[in-house]
């Protein structure tokens, strides 16, 4: 068997240290800007974004690095695991933003949703109000919210090292 150059593990470091640090420099950047609280589409997409070019830069490295080959295993092991570091490093930069640098973030978040959500449905009413304080105090949890944003993270990462593995797979010959 052939040995190869480049390991999962070393890409699995790089590309999810860069994702991870994208990802902090996105957040800090909406923290100065004063919209960190407003979870916007846009916010999302880029979000998505900074994912899939994180694990599709960490595959065709990877595959560069052992002479052109990269099995879809290899593939989605190297995808889910940026993901995993990634977002972790992401979650861990959120909470130390939600409890350090603006400890006021989740009444500040909801405010903004209750705010949006009278904007776009005016006849609300209190109890209706109430009902979405509730739900958003139940999911502001630092922990549970971490668990939903890991969760999350994982699955649409391994849909896309699952999608980008198989245009850039390429076996080797037995």
């Amino acid at each position: 068997m052939l040995e190869s150059k480049g390991t999962i593990k070393s890409t699995v470091l790089n590309y999810g240290i860069i994702m991870g640090g994208l990802s902090v420099a996105f957040t800090l950047m909406l923290f100065i800007m004063d919209m960190h609280y407003q979870n916007s589409s846009i916010q999302q997409w880029t979000g998505l974004l900074i994912m899939a070019g994180s694990i599709v830069f960490g595959q065709i490295a990877y595959k560069q690095a052992n002479e052109g080959f990269i099995s879809l295993g290899e593939g989605m092991k190297i995808g889910i695991g940026i993901v995993a570091l990634g977002s972790t490093i992401g979650i861990l930069y959120g909470l130390f933003q939600g409890y350090v640098l603006d400890p006021e973030t989740m009444t500040k978040a909801m405010d903004y949703a209750i705010s949006q959500a009278i904007d776009q449905n005016p006849e609300l009413t209190d109890e209706m109000i109430e009902a979405i304080e509730g739900a958003f105090e139940f999911f502001a949890n630092p922990f549970l919210s971490s668990a939903i944003g890991i969760t999350v993270s994982l699955f649409f990462g391994g849909l896309i090292s699952l999608l980008t593995g198989l245009a850039v797979k390429k076996n080797r010959q037995a």
